[in-house]
């Protein structure tokens, strides 16, 4: 009986150890031969098919379908395979793209500036870059002014396009319009987005005009041909005192006395008859088209002001509380009064 068990032990021992071998695959080429003396068709001793070699993913599963098989064969069950270590834990790879911050947050807002009744989350990436100044409604003897100034905290080279932001007040709201950036004598400029850089102001008005437009040096002389309320700013390029040196005193003391944007009375007793040079002078250099000619690539050519018209009042006279949305809805600035 005793040597029965001992050689029980041995047989045990010696089948394990072949298992574990067989599924670790270090001698799966040298032990072909003993492989397929101990497996059989489908249902063999270690359960796997003498056709059909074990892969890496099943050989849990047969090692254990084997064990399973053999303590069988013995007589006992319920005994299995010691399972075996567990597959190490994978962890899932950060996110790409980094950190992200809250849709209309920035970094820079400073908590205690967050309106009250708003989040960080609603306000505009462009929050109070662009900020009221004038907000005043317009009456039945005056027109109603809004302006909206800039003060770039990290674009002060940049633009900011104002086109489609809104105005909002607690009755009523406008949206901002395009504009013409830079006049054309021929009046075909057409209108664009208005785009603000540091320092400039949009003005705008309660009030109808013909275009909306960014002033320049030689926009005075549009308010003599054109119906503008307010009226257009009356400032225009000095005359050049070397060009007209060679005249005759009486015509230099006449051009002289011209004010800005105005345009010659050619009748006037003033401008000497004989003084062909100062007449053609005074003929061709005192229109819009002969200012933006001679100006039009001066670097202080364009104004730091835009005009607008938006022919309706938004804001209450006594008390409102006004916020100026961008394209998205979000806060850039408020005003309450």
């Amino acid at each position: 009986m005793g040597s029965r068990i001992g050689l029980i032990i041995i047989l045990v021992v010696a089948l394990g150890l072949g298992l574990y071998l067989y599924s670790s695959g270090a001698f799966a080429t040298g032990l072909s031969g003993f492989n397929s003396v101990l497996h059989g068709p489908s249902g063999s001793l270690f359960g796997a098919s003498s056709s059909t070699k074990p892969t890496a993913t099943s050989t849990s599963s047969s090692s254990s379908t084997g064990w399973s098989s053999f303590w069988s064969f013995l007589g006992f069950s319920g005994l299995h395979a010691p399972a075996g270590p567990a597959a190490p834990h994978q962890q899932a790879p950060p996110p790409l793209g980094g950190t992200t911050t809250p849709s209309g947050a920035t970094s820079t807002i400073n908590p205690a500036d967050i309106p009250a009744g708003f989040t960080a989350a609603q306000l505009s990436p462009y929050f109070h870059e662009v900020r009221f100044g004038t907000v005043s409604a317009g009456t039945s003897y005056y027109y109603g002014t809004i302006t909206l100034s800039t003060y770039f905290n990290t674009n002060a080279t940049g633009t900011i396009d104002v086109t489609g932001w809104q105005i909002k007040s607690k009755g009523s709201g406008e949206y901002i319009p395009q504009a013409i950036n830079r006049y054309d004598p021929s009046g075909l400029a057409a209108p664009s987005d208005i785009r603000l850089k540091n320092g400039d102001t949009a003005y705008l008005y309660s009030t109808s005009a013909p275009f909306n437009v960014r002033l320049n040096e030689c926009i005075g002389y549009v308010a003599h041909v054109a119906n503008f309320k307010p009226a257009l700013p009356l400032t225009c390029p000095y005359v050049d005192r070397s060009q007209i040196e060679n005249f005759t005193g009486e015509c230099q003391n006449y051009i002289l006395s011209i004010g800005q944007c105005q345009a010659p009375n050619m009748s006037s007793p003033q401008i000497p008859r004989t003084d062909y040079a100062c007449q053609n002078y005074l003929n061709n250099n005192f229109t819009y088209t002969s200012c933006f000619q001679a100006h039009d690539t001066d670097a202080n050519f364009l104004s730091n002001q835009v005009w607008v018209w938006t022919g309706s009042n938004v804001v209450d006279p006594y008390h409102d509380v006004v916020e100026l949305l961008d394209r998205n809805g979000l806060l850039v600035d408020l005003r309450s009064y």
